[in-house]
């Protein structure tokens, strides 16, 4: 058997020129561990690519430790290359996909692999260093160019490297992208190139999306809520969590390219494996349903006893049990949901087939995703005899705190979008928004202070031109809001703000599905500016929801044939801070469905529970529903589109079963934590 290469098409990787879907792990093995190149054993590692096999794998993520490669600069070790040789030959026997990821530095714990002539200098801007790295590349792609078992190259495992992680810079990782994608294409221009990153999209970190689109092909997500309390302040198994790899995929994407999911999942020293099976379950599917291009999970197997008394293990114990097998090579439930969920996707005709537009943009702040030093949009020209130098930019003191309260409202408002049965894209800020039936701007992008995390004032004049073409427009506010000239496409403006702790916001008036006398109760902190509501004058719009005081909570008015929703409260702000804020009884989602039905849209396709998302990946006529449960109660939910189908079927592990449907709609079981691939087709021609 000889594998066909890969290419890469506008979403998916693409296999003999069709599209088709990796999943897989990373691998280490369990007794060698880390150790695997100078401890080699091949009978070993065949048994591993049979058990991989057997779990339904198409990929498998290696490490080619750099110091094994080159154990001196400029001098490679042949013993190493024959080694990737015969995993090369394995792959094809066993028709499992190899994605080697070079230079790897940070890899389980706290580990960081060096090479031993490395002297200090700086691995992403030593010059020396720089030259030696897309030597490195240079040499791996001559050796295999054209190899079709490679099915993509990634850079490195989650940059940057952490021995210089807080020195490296935008500048670094853009540029270090740059040398090494080009080393490798100058050799291999048609294997994919990737960059292996985790929770840089979450942290605003230097290898974030927007700093590395440019020299990739495809991005990465390491999905790990467990590792980012700052946003995930909830149980692994919550709907908060369980919505990570999809929110992280989205933010992504939203620079420009797909993403793959190239890690996830928990490890049983620290969680059940039943509960990581569920996770890991209710976590592919939904990335999935957010359009990821691929699943590689962290990682194959446990650790074994033997390993726990050298380091890294001995100094990171929750290290030793990811394995979606056991050491010896028993299913984890994890490794028995991934063999039933790569059944399904072998099965799957992606020709055609696309993750479905948007209904809703979240729209991420340029200062945020730009290059530090970036002024392009500053919106100056010419000589300036009187130079502009600013006090924030360079100056990253505060930004921690700033991307924490950006991030956590952006991944609330995802969440109530996902909840109300709105699909969700992450546009950057100059990206064009009249394609998209809802623009939502949650607190603190409104905001003025703090420039990573707020919209820049020409963005209202945007707005006002969407809205006014029949756009739909929410907004929340807080204490650090500004927006100019407002009143005319709010119906409102700013008076003052005021410090809140108990929150209680009553509707007043028909307002969609919200009918008077609803109420959204939260919890602020009066000590926290961020968490401080903003009072308005009200010009022309009607005022739906009041707070306890009487004052406007949540203002609609009409401008030109468009609508606009504004909170006076920073709704999003509330539940990021709030622990397990999805699991408890949680309404604010009604507020982004009230606003949808209000201005008369419809999404393609909906469920009948706030727990239970529906993503669509379509074509012309058929596609795709992928129906995700994230609720820890088993649902019989209700799924509907907007056009008549013609055929439904269900796509299980065993094989696929017809799914009764009545018009537009079909049922649905969901197990907690479960999942539903359905097969449809429309009786309309286009209809996705």
């Amino acid at each position: 058997m000889t594998l066909e290469p890969v290419s890469m098409g506008e979403r998916y990787l693409l296999k003999a020129g069709r599209p088709f879907i990796p999943i897989g792990a990373h691998w280490v093995p369990a007794v060698e561990a880390l150790s695997w190149p100078i401890d080699w054993n091949e009978a070993s590692i065949e048994e591993d690519f049979r058990s991989m096999k057997d779990l339904g794998y198409n990929v498998v993520r290696i490490d080619l430790f750099w110091a094994w490669f080159e154990p001196r600069p400029g001098s490679y070790n042949e013993e190493a290359f024959r080694q990737l040789d015969w995993i090369i030959r394995l792959c094809h026997r066993h028709e499992i996909y190899l994605h080697p990821t070079l230079f790897v530095g940070g890899e389980v714990g706290e580990a960081y692999w060096d090479v031993p002539w490395r002297a200090g200098r700086h691995p992403h801007s030593d010059p020396t260093m720089l030259r030696l790295e897309t030597g490195h590349a240079s040499e791996l792609a001559r050796r295999y160019a054209g190899e079709s078992a490679i099915i993509a190259w990634d850079l490195t495992d989650e940059p940057p490297f952490w021995i210089v992680a807080g020195d490296t810079t935008d500048d670094m990782a853009a540029t270090w992208t740059r040398l090494l994608s080009d080393a490798i294409r100058a050799h291999d221009p048609t294997t994919p190139v990737c960059v292996g990153t985790a929770n840089e999209d979450l942290y605003h970190g230097p290898f974030r999306p927007d700093t590395i689109v440019d020299f990739v092909d495809f991005l990465s997500v390491h999905p790990y809520p467990i590792y980012a309390p700052e946003f995930f302040k909830d149980p692994l198994l919550s709907e908060r969590s369980t919505y990570c790899a999809a929110f992280q995929t989205a933010l992504s994407e939203g620079a420009g390219k797909p993403a793959m999911v190239h890690e996830l999942g928990a490890s049983s020293a620290q969680y059940s494996p039943e509960n990581i099976g569920r996770f890991d379950r209710v976590s592919m599917s939904s990335a999935l349903a957010a359009g990821a291009n691929g699943l590689v999970l962290w990682c194959h197997t446990d650790a074994a006893p033997e390993t726990f008394a050298r380091v890294p293990y001995l100094r990171a114990p929750h290290e030793t049990q990811f394995g979606l097998t056991t050491w010896d090579r028993r299913d984890r439930p994890a490794g028995a949901e991934l063999r039933k969920l790569s059944a399904i996707l072998g099965r799957m005709d992606l020709d055609g087939i696309d993750l479905a537009p948007a209904d809703a943009a979240l729209v991420i702040p340029h200062e945020w995703s730009k290059i530090a030093g970036d002024f392009s949009r500053f919106g100056l020209s010419g000589d300036q005899p009187i130079p502009y130098v600013s006090v924030q930019d360079g100056d990253t003191s505060g930004e921690t705190w700033q991307n924490e309260w950006l991030i956590g409202a952006l991944l609330s408002a995802f969440i109530n979008g996902r909840r109300a049965g709105l699909s969700i894209a992450t546009p950057r800020e100059y990206t064009d928004i009249s394609g998209f039936p809802m623009v939502l701007v949650p607190s603190p992008v409104t905001s003025t202070e703090h420039n990573l995390v707020h919209l820049h004032t020409v963005f209202w004049d945007t707005a006002r031109d969407y809205v006014s073409q029949g756009g739909t427009l929410y907004v929340s506010l807080c204490a650090d809001a500004a927006i100019p000239e407002m009143t005319d496409l709010f119906g409102a403006s700013l008076a003052d703000h005021i410090p809140v702790g108990d929150v209680e916001i009553t509707v007043t008036a028909p307002f969609g599905s919200l009918t008077e006398g609803d109420t959204f109760t939260y919890r602020a902190d009066p000590a926290d500016v961020t968490q401080w509501a903003a009072t308005l004058d009200i010009a022309g719009g009607t005022v739906v929801a009041i707070d306890a005081d009487g004052r406007p909570a949540l203002v609609a008015h009409e401008y030109g044939t468009g609508h606009v929703l504004l909170s006076a409260y920073p709704l999003e702000r509330y539940q990021a801070l709030k622990p397990n804020a999805f699991d408890l009884p949680e309404p604010t989602h009604r507020i982004y469905r009230a606003l949808a039905e209000w201005s008369g849209h419809t999404p393609m396709m909906t469920t009948d529970h706030p727990s239970v998302e529906v993503g669509v990946l379509g074509g012309d006529g058929r596609g795709y529903a992928i129906v995700v449960n994230h609720a820890s109660d088993a649902i019989l939910s209700t799924v509907t589109h907007l056009h008549p189908f013609e055929s439904v079927e269900q796509m299980t592990s065993d094989g696929d079963r017809r799914l009764a449907h009545i018009g537009r709609s079909f049922e649905v079981e969901l197990d907690a934590y479960g999942y539903a691939i359905v097969s449809y087709t429309t009786r309309e021609d286009g209809a996705v």
